[in-house]
């Protein structure tokens, strides 16, 4: 028989299950019940599937995803005295993506270090407690108490995206804490923490990824409607934080700043990837995304809306709007995924929704069911099997010389001390006709590289999206017919130049 829901006058919500010899009921307290199992277990399973996380993929030299050695080869750059803002025009093939708060950081902490992706993903790491800090004020602000706050932060770390980037070496988790807590000071609605404060650290949160824009955009709108005697002073201050550092860097780049994170940052756009990448990486929040969605909208129209409100609205906006742009990946919902459990806390006691603890329940099962499949199966046997050919690679190729040309950025860094050959990036660029390929292919036809490293055979012909993602057909041709593979350690193939007269 099917299952039925039978919701009785003046009780608590009822869900009955009947089958063919027996009946189950589960009633709104018992729900409630289950709901406060799962508030204890939380904090527990978060540092646990934190600690799971970090065994797959904390590694000193070595980061299976391409992105992240080559925002270390910046910063390395940077402790080095190195432009990071510079032309495409002869090697090393490789440019800063991002604007320089993050990669300033992690240099500062690398000339104490040595080259590391432990300092800057301490940094994200770091980053992401603040969140929670951020999180647990807004809650003592918002109930009188930061329990909320904290079991909140903690639900974040069992959704995969946020615990990806949590250990990661990239700017996005410190960008989005820097715009949470911009919202922190901007609704203490006091003088200087609304119009001096909030917006410097809104500048601080862009000068960290440039894309980080939607919490000054929703603070202006609100003034705009609700406290237009604050709108220009908020705005001022934005405008001057923002355009110095900006004239500054220009200057001082040569005029490349510019060029590097607004030109050479434009990648291919196909909307159709919106829904797949938007259901896989903010997908597992989706019940307390739609629930947080509803009561917004509900505030919105009785006119009780705030600035989280328009946070929220925007955000989902601006992260809708991205999802479509080449390479789109998990970072790229971590915002809207820590603005929907900061308007939880909002209307949290207030909203009413008819089976809220089961639907709550139901969300928190779902995560802690799917997270350790994330961090074990999903990513964790392609991420220990790249770990454990990692250590059999390094010694075949630190004992050459010259330049690597590697589809995984970690090979060349840690091997030779910097990226060649940003491969997405530039292979990217070459679509669009921003950059001429000639002067890759030239540099492979003179067999400049020592090693050659990529995650499919050269010899086969059917590649997958994320190889064609790094390589033109020019580019593969000339790779065949001037490199010869010499070893296969699973996902990776390592290719050394034709020796004239023995191959």
């Amino acid at each position: 028989m099917k299952p039925a829901v039978r919701i009785p006058d003046n009780t608590d919500p009822v869900i009955t299950v009947a089958s063919m010899s027996k009946k189950t009921t589960i009633s709104g307290r018992q729900w409630s019940r289950v709901l406060q199992w799962f508030y204890r277990a939380v904090p527990v399973f978060a540092a646990l599937f934190f600690l799971g996380w970090c065994y797959v993929s904390l590694r000193t030299d070595f980061d299976w995803d391409d992105a992240d050695p080559e925002i270390l080869n910046q910063a390395w750059r940077m402790t080095r005295g190195e432009e990071i803002y510079r032309g495409i025009d002869s090697l090393p093939f490789a440019f800063a993506a991002y604007t320089p708060l993050y990669y300033a950081l992690v240099a500062l902490l690398l000339k104490l270090t040595g080259l590391s992706f432990l300092p800057a993903k301490l940094v994200s790491f770091l980053s992401a407690l603040s969140i929670g800090w951020a999180m647990a004020s807004l809650s003592r602000k918002w109930s009188a108490g930061s329990r909320a706050g904290f079991m909140a932060a903690c639900i974040l770390f069992l959704v995969p995206a946020f615990l990806y980037n949590a250990a990661r070496c990239h700017p996005q988790m410190l960008s989005v804490a820097l715009s949470v807590w911009s919202l922190v000071f901007f609704i203490r609605n006091r003088w200087p923490d609304t119009v001096i404060i909030s917006p410097l650290l809104a500048v601080l949160a862009f000068y960290t990824k440039q894309t980080q824009v939607a919490l000054p955009l929703a603070m202006a709108f609100y003034l705009a409607f609700r406290n237009r005697r604050w709108l220009l002073p908020y705005v001022s201050t934005l405008t001057v934080a923002g355009v110095l550092p900006f004239l500054w860097l220009q200057k001082i780049s040569g005029g490349y700043f510019f060029y590097d994170t607004v030109y050479l940052a434009r990648l291919p756009y196909e909307i159709l990837q919106v829904p797949p990448v938007f259901l896989h990486h903010a997908g597992p929040l989706l019940i307390f995304m739609v629930a947080a969605l509803l009561a917004s909208w509900q505030r919105l129209r009785t006119g009780r809306w705030e600035p989280i409100d328009c946070y929220l609205a925007v955000v989902l906006v601006t992260t809708l709007v991205s999802l479509g742009r080449l390479g789109a990946h998990g970072q790229y919902v971590l915002e809207l995924l820590v603005v929907t459990m900061i308007l939880l806390l909002r209307i949290c006691g207030s909203a009413s929704m008819r089976n809220r603890d089961m639907w709550a329940s139901l969300q928190i099962l779902f995560l802690l069911i799917y997270a350790p499949l994330f961090i074990f199966v999903e990513e964790g046997l392609f991420d220990m099997q790249a770990n454990r050919a990692a250590q059999k690679i390094y010694p075949l190729i630190e004992a050459g010389t010259g330049p690597v040309l590697s589809q995984q950025g970690s090979f060349a860094l840690f091997g030779r001390g910097e990226i060649s050959v940003q491969l997405f990036h530039f292979t990217a660029l070459s679509r669009v006709g921003i950059w001429d390929q000639g002067l890759l292919i030239k540099e492979i036809d003179k067999r400049t590289f020592s090693w050659v490293i990529t995650e499919f055979p050269l010899e086969e012909t059917k590649l997958t999206d994320d190889d064609h993602e790094r390589f033109t057909r020019e580019m593969l041709e000339a790779l065949r017919a001037n490199y010869r593979r010499r070893h296969d350690l699973y996902p990776y193939y390592l290719y050394s130049p034709f020796s004239l007269g023995t191959d």
